[in-house]
């Protein structure tokens, strides 16, 4: 089977495996619908929300409205049948980046946060750890943030957290942003950096609005990741675990660059290029088998980005593009689950 991978993989064809993968889907989102209805009603930091066809408008104050939440990105009932066909047993759920509430100031950002993780636990609690969540943070007060991801592991049994790469001020370089390196250090759990439909690259597409989720996120997730590096954020804190989604954007494609332009005195940017963990959203065997060479499997963890929309895209199996790349057993199940079970601490749901 693997040496018939190999050969199509060659040849550019996807080769489907019919064992059973028993996997862990890392990178998913969803917004809870009763969270929703509730700021409805409560308006909770000003925020509006209004309902247009069969889904949810939300806007913060003084900002456009974003785009809707509904279908799939609401419905957490259907994701376990679509798991069963897909050979995956968990589902790691970050909340949609739209809803994360960044625009709104500390106090009310702090409550909108707590108020959507517990929704979030909530919306998850009876699948029977099948479905898994991140927490969300509000990230002007790094402290304040650290203390809920402290909450929503010990309190809400969550797996870790998911917050942009872009913020309304600030980079996540700060200093002052260690307050959240050293809690997630402390507490053992992963943070999973995810870029926005307009971060800061957002501003070289507004004539081709398209190339904004297609180019414009995987530019700011390479520029942050870089900027965490040349910052010595792993120096500082060894033992952090940083998910880059979407491969990593250009990041483990350009390191001679990086090398050439920041590498000095013997040392490699590149070489904290194999710290960060990295997803498989990005389509391509190809591509997948120049990251296995560059960081290895062991960094590697199978993802979906399942509900990034309202409507489910058509598309290949979710491990196609990796059944193609021809790795061994064992590296294919380091892949889609062993990795995830151990950086996610997700036992509990087989």
């Amino acid at each position: 089977m693997a040496a018939r991978a190999r050969r199509d993989a060659r040849r550019g064809k996807a080769t489907t495996v019919s064992t059973k993968i028993d996997g862990i889907d890392v990178h998913a989102h969803g917004v809870p619908e009763q969270f929703l209805r509730e700021v409805q009603r409560s308006r909770l930091g000003g925020v509006e929300v209004a309902a247009a066809d069969g889904g949810y408008i939300v806007t913060f104050p003084g900002c456009k409205p974003l785009r809707p939440a509904a279908g799939i990105m609401l419905d957490f009932s259907k994701r376990l049948g679509w798991l069963d066909a897909q050979g995956m047993q968990q589902q790691l759920i970050g909340p949609w980046l739209d809803v994360h509430g960044q625009e709104l100031p500390p106090a009310d950002g702090q409550e909108w946060v707590r108020q959507l993780n517990d929704a979030m636990a909530e919306s998850i609690a009876g699948s029977g750890r099948r479905l898994l969540a991140h927490a969300t943070l509000h990230l002007a007060d790094p402290q304040a943030a650290g203390r809920e991801l402290e909450r929503c592991v010990k309190k809400l049994g969550m797996t870790g957290c998911m917050i942009a790469t872009d913020l309304p001020q600030g980079e996540l370089c700060e200093n002052r942003y260690d307050a959240l390196w050293e809690a997630a250090q402390s507490l053992n759990v992963p943070v999973v950096l995810h870029p926005l439909m307009n971060g800061r690259a957002a501003c070289m597409f507004e004539q081709l609005p398209r190339f904004k989720n297609l180019y414009g996120r995987t530019v700011d997730t390479t520029i942050v990741a870089t900027q965490l590096i040349l910052a010595g954020v792993f120096d500082r804190f060894p033992k952090l675990r940083l998910v880059l989604v979407h491969g990593g954007g250009f990041l483990p494609y350009q390191t001679g660059r990086l090398d050439r332009e920041f590498g000095k005195d013997g040392k490699l940017p590149s070489d904290h290029v194999k710290r960060f963990y990295y997803d498989t959203v990005f389509m391509s065997t190809p591509a997948l088998q120049l990251l296995f060479s560059l960081v290895g499997t062991g960094q590697v963890m199978i993802g979906s980005d399942y509900a990034a929309g309202p409507v489910e895209r058509p598309g290949p199996k979710l491990t196609d593009a990796l059944d193609a790349t021809g790795v061994d057993a064992a590296s294919r199940k380091t892949i889609v689950r062993t990795t995830a079970e151990s950086l996610f601490r997700t036992t509990g749901g087989r």
